[in-house]
């Protein structure tokens, strides 16, 4: 029952971490005058792996990699269309840009727990 309390708190907080990550890197990328669609995408989704590994109870490295594919689902369903912005040269055309960039971030924070969890048992 513990792991099960562990889990249920452990996804409470990631949701929490991300909708804050969400709102904070669009305000940061807002207040820097950049493509908020990446930076939020991208800081989200190595936020939410980094914070679903942290927060697991156990099985980590298998938790980090469930929310990399939670939240590769979630990125594709919230995406949407993406275009390139107005001040850009190929302004107003479709990019696949934010996700992908939003999927390798998640993945970099994935290989980054994997080699945390491996030197964290290493020593």
């Amino acid at each position: 029952m513990n792991q099960v309390k562990g889990f249920v708190i452990s996804i409470a907080i990631v949701i929490i971490v991300f909708v804050a990550a969400a709102v904070g890197s669009g305000l940061i990328a807002e207040y820097f005058g950049v493509w908020k669609k990446p930076v939020i995408g991208a800081s989200a989704a190595f936020i939410v792996v980094l914070s679903g590994y942290i927060t697991a109870p156990s099985h980590k490295q298998l938790a980090a990699v469930i929310w990399l594919i939670v939240g590769a689902i979630s990125a594709w369903l919230l995406a949407g269309n993406s275009y390139y912005p107005e001040d850009y040269e190929h302004a107003y055309q479709p990019t696949m840009f934010p996700l992908l960039l939003t999927y390798l971030s998640g993945f970099i924070a994935v290989l980054l727990c994997v080699f945390w969890h491996k030197k964290r048992h290493n020593e």
